[in-house]
């Protein structure tokens, strides 16, 4: 269990830690100077030197520091580059991508015979008696859902379980299928749908809560491969500038990071969540947001409201493009009054609330039972909502978010990777999707992260979406609905202070004297170019409480 150390919510004041810097004989263990340092203070914006000592800023000016340099000092010269907070990642599954490193990897295949190939090559290399597992199959570039008997072509009678891009489908072959008894006589689970042929047969796919048919019968992974595999992915966050995460996944992870913790070998800082499955048992357990140390705490409860644009099962007030004959407008995972009463639980364990929540219905639903509950149950009034993705918002929502404190966790790469399906499946109301400069506006707080590894481990490229809204090839010319887009600025805020702010964490986000020392070292500096210049910047130096965890400069 994650311990009960001093709360994300008490400050470190300034006078603490010149209290503890005086008594390091004036001596900084690291000054950075020679660049611009944007440190995000309001009071103090840009600065020209930084200086760092038992994890903490002491000094963050214009001023010459010479006088703080000693024996043990490491002094980094930036030759003109760029220092920013570090980032912190407000939505991430980490124990999967540490584990899907591991696993076959289908997010390359742009068809589905280019995915059946890669399959084909990988089950060569694996025991005929061990479950396939990977993910990243996209129905909306492979233009067709796939099958089991598709899958069985290219891993013979091996049992396989693949899940989709998005992480909200799974595709199973046959015999996956007959080990966990599903058949035409299984019936969808509430929250769930099982793909079907016209004769009521499952063809190899389960949306959403049908997932869960699986559970039990596919072998978990043991608590010290999944340590392993989360330590093995540790470089990768330092290298991308990730200095803190918001860990949205189930206590196996959390365990790891306990024993790394207790390892001394963490690397950044981890915000992890609580399952809903872990929910009731929360206040016994002390589960409470904000508990734990410097590396390791307590964060939201991870609730599902509905399912995802690329499984089409996020859930819309108006039918889908296309579905207006059935009247389709996704599939709803959890009923008003199951939200109500799961946020009840979590208030009464103090945890904060996190809701999935992709679709204009969903967001409403959400939003719809956070302010019934905050006016029927006092001490919902004091826990913080997010709302996960809200990526589309119904117009008249939007002030909602700022009215009632809900914070909007977003995560830009979303809008230039799924921009056609947006527009395909949400025709004119994709215009509303992916709102950032609307709830900005409205005084909504915005938390930005990368959601992998549904997506790239990439702050920088978040970046550049959330200023050009454009993919990787420069498409749709001038920008997705531009009228959305972010300063850099801004957009690293979202990455910076708002992710903090989601965690309730005061003594990150910012640099200034009494703030931990997280900070990225960019080059070269983006705020003096052009956006597109983000695709050429790179994280040269990532430090986390004045350790330096990734250091990549000439």
């Amino acid at each position: 269990m994650i311990s009960r150390g001093r709360s994300a919510e008490e400050p470190v004041t300034r006078g603490t830690i010149i209290a503890e810097y005086d008594c390091c004989a004036m001596q900084a263990d690291m000054v950075v100077r020679g660049g611009v340092i944007y440190t995000l203070d309001a009071t103090k914006p840009r600065a020209r030197r930084l200086a760092v000592s038992g994890g903490q800023i002491v000094a963050c000016d214009d001023a010459s520091l010479d006088e703080l340099i000693g024996p043990r000092t490491r002094v980094i010269d930036l030759a003109g580059k760029a220092v920013v907070p570090g980032f912190i990642d407000a939505h991430i599954h980490f124990g999967s991508l540490a584990l899907a490193r591991r696993r076959v990897d289908l997010d390359p295949a742009a068809t589905l015979q280019q995915g059946l190939a890669i399959l084909r090559a990988f089950s060569q290399q694996q025991s005929a008696e061990a479950w396939l597992r990977g993910r990243g199959w996209d129905r909306n570039r492979w233009g067709k859902l796939p099958t089991a008997a598709e899958l069985d072509s290219a891993v013979g009678g091996r049992r396989a379980a693949l899940s989709s891009h998005d992480g909200h489908s799974l595709w199973l072959s046959s015999a996956a299928l007959r080990a966990a008894g599903i058949d035409r006589d299984t019936r969808d689970p509430p929250g769930g749908l099982i793909e079907r042929d016209e004769a009521g047969a499952p063809t190899g796919v389960l949306f959403e809560n049908a997932q869960e048919l699986l559970r039990g019968h596919v072998p978990q992974v043991g608590d010290d491969d999944v340590r392993d595999a989360i330590r093995a992915a540790l470089p990768l966050a330092a290298s991308a500038g990730l200095t803190g995460i918001h860990n949205l996944e189930d206590s196996r992870s959390s365990r790891a990071f306990e024993a790394l913790e207790s390892a001394g070998e963490l690397t950044l800082r981890v915000h992890h969540g609580v399952s809903r499955s872990e929910l009731r048992d929360a206040r016994e357990k002390g589960l409470r947001t904000g508990a734990g140390g410097e590396w390791l705490r307590v964060g939201p409860v991870k609730l599902f409201s509905d399912g995802a644009l690329g499984s089409r099962t996020a859930h819309l007030l108006e039918p889908y493009e296309g579905r207006q004959a059935d009247g389709y407008r996704g599939v709803p995972t959890l009923k008003p009054e199951e939200l109500e009463a799961d946020m009840r639980l979590a208030a009464d364990a103090e945890l904060d609330v996190a809701v999935h929540a992709i679709g204009d219905a969903a967001v409403r639903a959400v939003l719809d039972a956070y302010e019934k509950t905050r006016a029927t149950y006092p001490p919902m009034a004091e826990r913080m909502l997010r709302i996960e993705h809200a990526q589309l918002v119904h117009p008249d929502d939007v002030p909602r978010f700022a009215r009632l404190g809900v914070v909007a966790s977003m995560q830009p790469i979303h809008a230039t990777a799924d921009w056609r399906a947006a527009d395909a499946h949400w025709g004119r109301r994709a215009r509303h999707a992916y709102a950032w400069r609307d709830l900005l506006v409205a005084g909504a707080t915005l938390a930005f992260g990368t959601d992998a590894p549904v997506e790239q481990l990439a702050p920088l490229a978040s970046l550049y979406a959330a200023t050009a809204r454009v993919d990787p090839t420069g498409e749709p010319k001038g920008g997705w609905y531009p009228e959305q887009r972010l300063t850099l600025e801004e957009a690293v805020r979202a990455y910076t202070i708002g992710s903090a702010a989601a965690e309730r964490t005061s003594t990150r986000g910012s640099l200034c004297p009494g703030k931990d020392a997280d900070f990225v070292v960019l080059a070269p500096d983006p705020f003096s170019r052009p956006p597109e210049a983000l695709r050429e910047t790179r994280v040269e130096l990532t430090v986390v409480g004045g350790r330096i965890v990734f250091e990549a400069m000439p």
